[in-house]
């Protein structure tokens, strides 16, 4: 049987005694309760339904029996709400599924807090915007991008430098030795998860050489599939014009604002601390964006 793991592109914030998730795909947000909060966030590929049924045995001092049908309601209604990666299948002994009006008169007769029944309910769209902050609890959000795949994405547009000005023009005194501009487009992940994209970032590079120096404006796009649309500029100064120095030309540190509004977006209005950073992961040269709500 394969063990529930939650869906990882999906935003969250703390609401009440429990959490709130926004699915920017389907546009819609749920409130969960804190059990069905503890099950979701446990949800994680690795954790059994059996283990699920002890975590909730001890947190809320219910009998294993109890446990097990809480367990299973509430993977039955986060898989309703399209907030797992994939249905899990009950054993057999457990096939049969109990309602959550069944549970609760259960329950009550055996004289459990009903406030433990699981409860994932679709938040309307009016209470969105309260209920989803910019990031879960104050924490970070951070993204990568696998330097590899953003260079195979690169594409350069033709450029070409400017000669030195004709001579009726002696106040016009710009001029380039060399020229590039290259734009490129990738995916971008969570960490712990490089397979599964959730999002893209996209950036454009104009390098230029004069007499003096070398000088290279970079253009930064993120879109996460969450909703937070943001975008930075980085100037910089580049002696090496080789694609993996240009794009690790994109570290930096910045205050962005999240100001592009598409659908729904919970962090449209929001204003983050931006540290974008290079490193080396697996084997594997990524740069890393962490965004920390200001």
């Amino acid at each position: 049987m394969q063990n529930p793991r939650k869906r990882t592109t999906v935003a969250t914030a703390a609401g009440g005694d429990g959490l709130h998730v926004f699915d920017h795909q389907q546009q819609q947000a749920y409130a969960l309760n804190t059990t069905s909060a503890l099950v979701w966030q446990h949800c994680d590929g690795q954790t059994t339904p059996e283990q699920l049924t002890e975590l909730l045995r001890q947190n809320f001092n219910v009998s294993r029996a109890q446990g097990e049908q809480l367990t299973w309601l509430t993977l039955d209604e986060l898989g309703k709400a399209n907030l797992l990666e994939a249905e899990v299948a009950r054993p057999r002994p457990l096939s049969s599924k109990l309602t959550r009006r069944q549970m609760l008169t259960t329950f009550a007769t055996a004289g459990v807090a009903l406030a433990v029944v699981p409860m994932v309910a679709l938040v309307t769209t009016q209470a969105r915007a309260e209920a989803l902050p910019a990031t879960t609890n104050g924490e970070s959000m951070t993204y990568f991008l696998k330097v590899k795949e953003f260079i195979e994405s690169l594409i350069e547009i033709p450029a070409t430098p400017i000669p030195p000005p004709p001579p009726h023009f002696p106040n016009f005194h710009n001029s380039t030795t060399d020229s590039k501009y290259l734009a490129g487009i990738a995916n971008i992940y969570i960490p712990g998860d490089n397979q599964n994209s959730v999002g893209r970032c996209s950036a454009s590079f104009l390098c230029f050489k004069n007499n003096h120096r070398f000088y290279t404006d970079i253009s930064n796009f993120i879109s996460v599939n969450n909703g937070l649309i943001v975008s930075w500029l980085t100037p910089t100064t580049l002696i090496n014009l080789e694609l993996d120095s240009i794009i690790n030309g994109m570290v930096t540190e910045c205050i962005v604002v999240a100001s592009t509004k598409i659908g729904p977006n919970p962090f449209f209005g929001e204003t983050f601390n931006l540290v974008v950073s290079s490193e080396r992961s697996g084997g594997e040269e990524q740069i890393k964006f962490e965004f920390t709500n200001i």
